[in-house]
């Protein structure tokens, strides 16, 4: 274990499900002050963080902690950034500072650990990759940004006195921003596109944050096609040993797939081919996360039968390129996590066949001109545009494709009923953030799934 004073001030600010972690944490581990704060009038968890934290302040910032703690524990939404911090950022040392993450890595040091980031794909990859592994060894816990978080995952291993557990953990870059001493078995960098724009200041800054968990790493999992992330990696003083998975390229170390007259037949690597009908989940996109498991599989030396079983087995996360039904010979797709362009292109582009869009929500600053080459072919049959920032998107479609504003989800799916064939594919995949109409990406996929339900009822 790394060293942290017990003795010391510990202010945690947050009181979200990663907040709330790193107090049980720090109680768990005897420490004598634990201060917490939330800027937020009624935030959550307030009320069990009040039964073990020394003292807690709600509704801003309490200068006067920030001033006198000795350690800064910092949840992921809130930026390094914010103006009140400045001065405590400045004042103690950069060891002092750190997320969930961070003092995750103080503790488990002599543990095994699968980190795995990324624009896109990262909850499949995570789930997967934990379902490989539990078949193949005991003790495998699953969480991080996914899930349980990292800290609650430790004190589960403890209070059942584990031995060696091995963690998967997916990572966000808010998170991977506060840690510098996570001690990783394989570090997984699965792609790399413009997001979260709001809060970096533009994209090298947002994937300077992804390139953390590289520095950290002990073996390297990457996407060889994605050129961004590769000249970044050759650039790279220190080179660590290095898999990947590519589905267009020749692939010397790591996974590749095989194509037969113009179609994906299987995933390889020198010694093992998965024909794609023995593969759960469907889409190129989904391939290439699949072909990420499996190098991750190959660095920890999954037995061969362990893997196959697992990916014949797997079922999808909920809202993520999800076949909802089958009406008529026309599937329906339920791709509501899709918040993002990068994320939604990924799906259009796993699909060959003849295809309906539904697009729009909230769009979050991003530049949606890439839709204008996109969507110009001929197997996008139309789309349907939904929700609040319409105008940023619809100057992005081109005249060659057809497309309509109907506002609403439900009028979207009824429509394109009244029109596609055998053959098509429906494909919900917003590239924006829901709020403008929904709760959630979950709430937004289960009204999606409840539309395509009620069609033939």
């Amino acid at each position: 274990m790394l060293p942290i004073d017990l003795s010391a001030k510990h202010l945690v600010i947050g009181f979200g499900i990663t907040g709330l972690s790193v107090v049980k944490a720090l109680d768990y581990l005897g420490a004598q002050y634990i201060w917490a704060m939330d800027s937020r009038d009624n935030p959550p968890n307030s009320n069990e963080i009040k039964t073990i934290a020394t003292e807690i302040f709600e509704g801003g910032f309490n200068h006067g902690w920030l001033d006198q703690c000795d350690y800064l524990w910092l949840s992921p939404g809130i930026p390094l950034a914010t103006a009140a911090l400045q001065n405590c950022l400045n004042r103690l040392p950069k060891d002092h500072v750190g997320g969930d993450i961070e003092l995750f890595a103080r503790l488990t040091q002599q543990d095994t650990i699968v980190g795995i980031t990324g624009t896109n794909g990262k909850s499949t990859v995570t789930t997967l990759t934990a379902d490989i592994l539990s078949a193949d060894r005991e003790h495998v816990f699953v969480g991080g940004n996914l899930g349980e978080p990292a800290l609650n995952l430790w004190l589960e291993a403890q209070h059942k006195n584990i031995q060696n557990p091995t963690y998967i953990l997916e990572l966000s870059s808010f998170q991977l921003e506060t840690t510098d001493n996570l001690n990783v078995d394989v570090g997984v960098i699965l792609n790399l596109a413009p997001d979260h724009l709001d809060r970096y200041n533009g994209f090298d800054d947002y994937a300077s944050a992804k390139f953390k968990l590289l520095d950290m790493a002990k073996r390297w999992v990457v996407n060889y096609e994605d050129q961004y992330l590769m000249n970044h990696i050759a650039s790279r003083a220190i080179q660590k040993p290095t898999t990947g998975f590519a589905l267009k390229q020749t692939v010397e170390s790591g996974w590749q797939m095989n194509w037969q007259d113009g179609l994906p037949t299987a995933i390889a690597n020198h010694t093992i081919s998965i024909p794609l009908n023995e593969i759960s989940i469907g889409g190129l996109h989904n391939y290439a996360n699949v072909m990420a498991c499996c190098c991750i599989a190959d660095d920890l030396k999954v037995n061969e039968q362990a893997l196959r079983t697992t990916i014949q087995t797997y079922q999808a996360l909920p809202h993520r390129c999800v076949l909802v039904k089958d009406l008529n010979g026309v599937r329906y797709y339920n791709d509501s996590k899709a918040t993002n362009l990068p994320s939604t292109i990924a799906a259009i582009e796993g699909f060959l066949e003849p295809k309906w869009l539904i697009l729009g929500g909230v769009t979050k600053d991003q530049d949606f001109s890439e839709l204008m080459t996109l969507l110009d072919s001929p197997s996008i049959l139309g789309v349907y545009l939904i929700g609040k920032d319409i105008s940023a998107i619809a100057p992005h479609i081109p005249k060659s494709c057809e497309s309509h504003y109907v506002e609403t989800l439900e009028k979207a799916v009824k429509q394109i009923y009244m029109r596609a064939k055998k053959g098509d594919v429906v494909l919900f995949s917003p590239a924006c953030a829901s709020f403008d109409q929904f709760k959630s990406f979950n709430d937004r996929g289960e009204h999606f799934i409840h539309f395509v339900e009620a069609l033939e009822k």
